[in-house]
């Protein structure tokens, strides 16, 4: 009877932190899938740039549509069409031949767009539309930007002139994507998960399967939302067995019934190695004090970021990029006072006010001691920001029912592609921008010691 508890207790276990370890999985996977899936569409909406550009400084004429157009569709191949709506009824299309029936279409009455194309006429801002399937076969992706240019009437006024869009085949631009900034999907199949990515059509309410794995997602499944411009689309993974997979259950209560005690003894040995596996593979990216990735995580997700961001670096960035550096100024004295316990307390909580700072596509790490990184987006006036943010990080800090005060050290730089020419060859991006980080950091810390020398 004893023995039957214990096997009974031990399978429960075993089950229990199985299930715990897949969620932990699949939350790292869904939350790095969905920030990437972000990154990639906002650079798309970028190539809308110079045909915005060609309509803002010419007022509107589009004598330079075809060599503008050519030279986008050129450095992007996934690119369908480009077009012009005048207002919102197509009247330029690249290329001609194959998209010549698309001439006259109405966006703002088609039933079909209707619904996304005045969105963006009334928000004055890049929207996406679709997937939607396309006459010529397969899908598409379209961005709209609304252009508005000065009224004729009264040029202190600006009116809506139309919108210039560009459509991509889709998911093959999606994909292309993937093959820099996305984890690999092979891998989070042969770890077993299964997962889809989906929207609801606005026009019929119905969920819309964009991309997908070959199992299915099951109902329970965790969903993590991708926020893009004018729309979320969703996310969700989970294990293609279930959270608690049936053939496992089985295994463990068939020996369990003539080999209880012995049986409790493996399955409790099996849990454990089986969670330390997990484990491994969560610690390799997880900071164990703070719950911020590690060093070399950050390194991985900060390479491709930086790699994208200076690309695009020519382009109207409506936020730009920081990576910042973060001291805890005299922590030291807090350690040698206190004791070390009561600094992790320090590091765990302020771990945790930096966290809940961070937007989707922000992340943070712990790279030793009390010295953070993070990245960061915000306007070209980040200093306000970065007041805020320093605020919001410092003050009392109650710990062991004692509140201590807590200051710290900021520094932050927004990289640019222009600084490439300085960079040693034997830096990577991070490390290079990293140094001129710390030489911000180092500056504003002694600032401190020099004000506090000077107040005491």
């Amino acid at each position: 009877m004893l023995s039957g508890i214990l096997a009974t207790i031990a399978i429960t276990y075993s089950l229990q932190s199985e299930r715990n370890n897949l969620q932990k999985i699949a939350q790292f996977y869904g939350n790095h899938f969905s920030q990437k899936i972000t990154a990639a569409i906002q650079s798309l909406s970028l190539n809308l740039s110079p045909l915005y550009t060609m309509l803002i400084l010419h007022n509107g004429k589009i004598e330079h549509f075809e060599k503008v157009a050519e030279h986008i569709a050129l450095i992007n191949p996934e690119i369908l069409n480009i077009n012009l709506a005048r207002n919102g009824i197509v009247t330029n299309v690249y290329p001609y031949e194959r998209n010549k029936s698309a001439l006259g279409h109405n966006l703002l009455e088609s039933e079909q767009r209707r619904q996304e194309a005045r969105l963006a006429r009334d928000s004055r801002r890049i929207t996406l539309a679709g997937p939607f399937n396309l006459v010529q076969g397969g899908r598409g992706l379209a961005f709209r930007q609304p252009v508005y240019l000065p009224s004729p009437k009264n040029p202190q006024q600006k009116e809506f002139w139309g919108f210039a869009i560009i459509t991509y085949r889709f998911p093959e631009v999606l994909l292309k994507k993937m093959d820099f900034t996305l984890p690999d999907l092979n891998l989070i199949a042969r770890r077993g998960f299964a997962w889809n990515l989906w929207r609801t059509d606005p026009v019929t309410g119905q969920p819309v399967t964009l991309l997908s794995s070959k199992k299915t997602v099951a109902e329970n499944a965790q969903r993590h939302p991708v926020s893009l411009p004018n729309a979320t689309w969703y996310f969700d993974i989970c294990p293609v067995n279930g959270w608690l997979d049936t053939n496992t259950i089985f295994l463990y209560v068939y020996f369990s019934i003539p080999l209880c005690l012995l049986f409790s003894i493996a399955v409790m040995q099996f849990s454990m190695l089986l969670n330390k596996r997990n484990e491994i593979v969560l610690q390799s990216k997880m900071d164990t004090l703070t719950d911020l990735y590690n060093k070399r995580a950050f390194w991985e997700l900060l390479e491709p970021v930086l790699e994208q961001y200076l690309k695009d670096d020519d382009a109207d960035k409506s936020r730009r990029l920081f990576l910042c550096v973060f001291d805890l100024n005299n922590f030291k004295t807090i350690n040698d006072t206190y004791g070390h316990m009561t600094g992790d307390k320090i590091l765990i909580e302020f771990s945790r006010r930096l966290s809940d700072v961070l937007s989707r596509e922000e992340f943070a790490s712990r790279f030793g001691g009390d010295e953070f990184v993070a990245v960061l987006y915000g306007s070209a006036d980040f200093a306000s920001n970065l007041a805020e943010l320093k605020q919001l990080l410092e003050g009392s800090y109650s710990v062991d029912d004692q509140r201590l005060p807590i200051s710290v050290s900021i520094g932050a730089f927004s990289p640019e592609a222009g600084m490439l020419r300085d960079k040693p060859q034997h830096l990577t991006l991070g490390e290079f921008f990293l140094e001129k980080v710390d030489m911000a950091m180092y500056s504003e810390k002694n600032m401190f010691h020099r004000k506090k020398a000077g107040n005491s």
